[in-house]
């Protein structure tokens, strides 16, 4: 449990609450990693376990807190003890920790916040932050009828309280006020999803492309949501020009079933992911990294994902998805590490090899860090 922090009129105490399992989501943790570094900050956050087998995330200077997730739980007793666990042990450890500033990421979090500032302190800066931008509607099905409820309660009341609501980027963020134009211009900002400036201090200078390419995949796998079959096919097509190796520990059963069936020799396929501190290093050893999302729904079709940038940082070309607008911003043919729109429904190897084979281009500076980015987060916590 968190323990009171002595009066300091130069110290920020700052709750998040992350009410999904922190190893799912890398903002946050490269977020509490830049945090955990800053002196006029006090950080404590509340989380739930992960059940993928994931390493526990850890940081020094932050207490972090976990209960079960109510949705993991089969057993009737079992839920509801962790809803109790997962919305009143958050809210004593608030009322303890008396905060300056309480943040919490998607509606999934949003009863413990609504409680606390409501009934406990009003006075408490609340910010709020979206890994997703949802669509109103999204919240009207059966699988979304506790966080409905949790949604209702950010648009009669924490939306209008809050001093800092943000999306990961500029779309996100205007289909957001749109949807709930009385939220104040001034409280509504773009944090986005950039790796730790680490990575790009430990880029070394790539070689050349040379046959065969070698594609890298990390991420979520699915047949209806990620072009997997349709790069699949066509690597399989191309033995001598392409290899692929794919980190999943996000994967559907039938797509695993399917990769071990067809057991294609220049495919390689790791179900357990990689720890999100090694890629990297991994990465090194590819040419070409990949966006898969099919844009199956607003949320994606203007998503500029997490890997996007994690590949560019590392070095890697990256291949993404027409349908992906939110990655438009970013396209570039002129300078490595390019970023290229793909018809990923019609892959032809003739298509790569004119700018495969260009490789006198200049190298360009990636500067997406995620320090960087939360210095405006920051600033406003400090104020």
């Amino acid at each position: 449990m968190p323990k009171p922090i002595p009066k300091n009129n130069s110290l920020k105490r700052v709750y998040i609450l992350h009410l999904l399992p922190l190893e799912y989501y890398p903002p946050i943790t490269n977020l509490l990693n830049i945090l955990s570094k800053d002196k006029l900050v006090k950080t404590a956050i509340f989380s739930t376990k992960n059940t993928k087998n994931r390493p526990s995330f850890q940081t020094k200077n932050i207490q972090i807190s976990r209960t079960n997730y109510p949705g993991y739980q089969k057993n009737i007793i079992l839920k509801f003890w962790s809803f109790f666990t997962y919305v009143f042990l958050p809210l004593w450890q608030i009322i303890v920790f008396k905060p300056h500033v309480l943040m919490y990421y998607e509606p999934h979090s949003a009863l413990p916040a609504y409680l606390y500032k409501r009934f406990f302190n009003p006075r408490v800066k609340l910010f709020i932050h979206h890994h997703e931008y949802y669509a109103p509607e999204e919240f009207q099905g059966p699988a979304m009828r506790s966080v409905r409820f949790f949604h209702k309660l950010e648009t009669t009341f924490l939306f209008k309280k809050a001093t800092w609501i943000s999306q990961t980027n500029t779309h996100r963020l205007d289909f957001f006020s749109k949807d709930y134009p009385y939220i104040p211009k001034s409280t509504l900002f773009t944090l986005a999803n950039y790796p730790p400036l680490s990575w790009a201090k430990s880029l070394k200078k790539r070689a050349k492309i040379k046959m065969p390419i070698r594609l890298l995949y990390i991420g979520a796998l699915s047949f209806e949501n990620t072009y997997i079959r349709e790069i699949v096919t066509f690597v399989q097509n191309n033995p001598n020009s392409l290899k692929l190796d794919i980190f999943s520990y996000n994967i559907h059963k039938d797509v695993i079933s399917w990769l071990q069936l067809e057991n294609i020799e220049n495919i390689r396929l790791n179900a357990f992911g990689i720890p999100y501190d090694q890629i990297p290093k991994m990465a090194s050893s590819y040419d070409v990294g990949l966006v898969l999302y099919k844009g199956h729904n607003i949320n994606y079709q203007y998503n500029a994902p997490n890997k996007l940038f994690e590949y560019l940082v590392c070095g890697l070309d990256v291949w993404v998805p027409k349908k992906l607008t939110g990655c438009k911003p970013y396209l570039n043919s002129q300078s490595r590490p390019f970023v290229l729109d793909i018809n990923f429904n019609n892959l032809s190897l003739a298509d790569f090899s004119s700018i495969i084979e260009e490789n006198s281009v200049g190298d360009s500076f990636i500067q997406y860090n995620a320090e960087d980015e939360a210095i405006k987060l920051l600033k406003q916590i400090k104020s």
